[in-house]
């Protein structure tokens, strides 16, 4: 969206300095012909993720994953971030990338509109991505415009007025790449084209039901001797009106066949390939984090950490897409410079840790929090009613309290001549010895000596 300035190229030829300015590589006009459609119409992507058990999941997930529990900002202009966050909020922004965000998955790219206001930009808008068919660009790779197709006409939005974010790239592909791609897409096999792996799939799941439905009412012929076709008709119309276990009585001899599956048929292990390593593989998610049993979920623990670490790079680059062709014209908007901003978005979770009853009255035990903080948890979290008026707290009890000071903060006022104990604590091995502190009478001038002691 912004222009981008590339540096000098200075090369020598003999005593000849040649200055080049800007990208010398050259792409293929063909393929960025070619590239205008994407590989598989958007329309038809959504259609087989949301009628797709597995692909949904996968997705959803990933979503849900990306999007963490909100949107953070931070930058080195904090009245700039502040300004941009009450934008953010004014608008429903925060919704309207959570809505985008599946496109963004889904299908591999998202297309926002820039609302303008002279050359403000006021709020964004998120076009269907269903609609978008194909692009214009120049012979130079740059997208002129973007094909919407509604109400049957097709409506060139200019590229200067939308963002287009891509959930994957390569090779300067003018679409992203969405997360199932590889079984979404249909291939070439000997020279002909074949269905996704995704309608394959469900050509062997329709193909299942009907072995099940031919297992419950399988194809039978009875075939009579000597009879006319008026005979035949009849008997045709009564056998479609009994039931299952009906006698028929007949004076004619016939004979009956039972055409069904061979039980002997066995698929297991043709289906479960096309499950696991095809399609679980072709979504980058581990189904059975969710939908197998304990043994098979703590085996793929290994899986999701590694879907974990791809959410953080999508999540990174979710963020710089937002900042460079969304929040920073925004920021422009709002008077600000995006290089002295330096703006950027993070997805977090948060890290709050759930405390059981157990846990809590650990903490009390070990010191860690006070008795009307037990009590206020007990009152908050559970049926409990503690006594309101009796929060007060009290000293701990370890094994350093004196006894008579327990339950009391207050020293008593009388003092006796009788030796106290007092307990230290030795810091080197954590040994507890007593100590007997004894008063002593004041010294006097009286000297006594043994000699008039004696006498």
């Amino acid at each position: 969206m912004f222009d981008t300035n590339y540096p000098e190229r200075i090369e020598t030829q003999g005593n000849v300095k040649i200055f080049n300015e800007g990208v010398i590589s050259e792409v293929n006009f063909n393929e960025w012909s070619q590239d205008t459609k994407p590989e598989v119409p958007f329309a038809k992507i959504f259609y087989l993720n949301d009628h797709d058990s597995r692909l949904y999941l996968a997705t959803d997930t990933y979503v849900q994953l990306i999007l963490g529990s909100g949107m953070k900002l931070t930058g080195d202009n904090q009245k700039a971030v502040a300004a941009l966050e009450k934008w953010i909020h004014a608008n429903f922004i925060e919704e309207k990338l959570e809505d985008g965000a599946h496109s963004y998955v889904i299908a591999g790219n998202v297309c926002y509109e820039l609302i303008l206001k002279g050359k403000k930009v006021i709020d964004i808008d998120e076009v269907d991505i269903t609609t978008i068919t194909g692009a214009v660009r120049d012979k130079h790779g740059s997208v002129k415009s973007y094909i919407q197709h509604v109400n049957d006409k097709d409506i060139p939005l200019p590229a200067s007025r939308i963002a287009h974010l891509k959930f994957t790239n390569r090779r300067q592909e003018l679409w992203g790449r969405c997360l199932a791609q590889s079984v979404v897409s249909p291939k070439i096999v000997n020279g002909k084209q074949v269905d996704s792996a995704i309608e394959e799939m469900w050509k062997i799941e329709n193909a299942m039901v009907k072995i099940f439905q031919s297992y419950a009412s399988p194809m039978m012929m009875i075939q009579f001797e000597d009879v006319g076709e008026d005979f035949i008709e009849d008997k045709q119309q009564e056998f479609s009106k009994v039931g299952a276990g009906a006698k028929i009585i007949t004076d004619k001899a016939f004979k009956a066949e039972i055409f069904e599956v061979n039980p002997a048929s066995k698929f297991d292990k043709y289906i479960e390939h096309y499950e696991k390593n095809v399609l679980e593989s072709g979504t980058q998610f581990a189904q059975q984090i969710f939908t197998a049993g304990f043994t098979a979920r703590a085996s793929s623990e290994s899986s999701s950490d590694m879907i974990k670490l791809k959410i953080k790079r999508v999540q990174r680059r979710y963020g710089l897409q937002l900042v460079q062709q969304i929040f920073n014209h925004v920021l422009v908007s709002l008077g600000f410079r995006p290089s002295k901003v330096n703006l950027q978005v993070d997805f977090v979770f948060d890290s709050e840790s759930v405390l059981t009853i157990q846990d809590v009255i650990g903490l009390f035990e070990k010191g860690g929090i006070r008795r009307s903080e037990l009590r206020k948890y007990l009152t908050d979290n559970t049926d409990l009613t503690p006594d309101p008026d009796d929060m007060e707290d009290t000293v701990p009890i370890t094994s350093v309290t004196p006894t008579d000071d327990m339950g009391s903060n207050d020293k008593p006022d009388n003092k006796t001549d009788e030796p106290q104990q007092e307990f230290i604590t030795s810091l080197g091995d954590d040994i507890i010895v007593p100590k007997v502190k004894v008063k002593r009478k004041k010294k006097t001038n009286e000297v006594t000596s043994l000699d008039s002691a004696t006498n």
